[in-house]
């Protein structure tokens, strides 16, 4: 009997000694320096080194790169399920330059998603916008969040970095 109790003590402990936390992974960037997109409980900062983070969220559906207009090397575009993830070289590091939301199986951090109301976006986020070719623009830190609308819908989000 005492060898039945300590071999369940000791596989308790080696259980719990192996069990693991489900671990959100953080952009290293302070989130008051911008907007964050969360995905896949993984939190991306514009302007955020991309090794912080690309791997944990899986392999792309499809990517894409050409040489950059802004920056010496290669803009690359991450497609996944539901958004695009759009970077930019810099000393020879790819940051975060844009995610543009695909389709209402994703949200902003604010729970804001393709379909929502004009009346949805300024209950989340205010009247502190600008008006720029029929849609919303916020400014937070070195990054914008614009909400482009088709009527009193929301028809496409997007998350750009300000580099300069």
């Amino acid at each position: 009997m005492k060898k039945i109790i300590c071999l369940l003590v000791v596989s308790v402990f080696f259980l719990v000694g192996c069990s693991q936390d489900k671990k959100t992974t953080t952009s290293k960037t302070n989130e008051s320096q911008g907007y964050v997109f969360k995905v896949k409980d993984v939190d991306i900062a514009m302007n955020e080194k991309t090794d912080d983070f690309i791997k944990s969220l899986g392999k792309e559906l499809e990517y894409f790169e050409a040489p950059s207009c802004a920056f010496k090397g290669l803009d690359k575009t991450y497609t996944y399920a539901g958004f695009q993830l759009k970077t930019y070289p810099k000393d020879e590091v790819d940051y975060v330059n844009a995610i543009v939301l695909t389709d209402d199986t994703v949200k902003t951090a604010e729970g804001i998603c393709i379909g929502d109301s004009k009346d949805q976006v300024v209950e989340k986020y205010g009247k502190d916008f600008k008006e720029k070719s029929g849609g919303y623009v916020y400014t937070k830190g070195k990054s914008e969040l614009e909400f482009i609308f088709d009527g009193d819908s929301v028809s496409a989000i997007t998350y750009t970095a300000i580099t300069k």
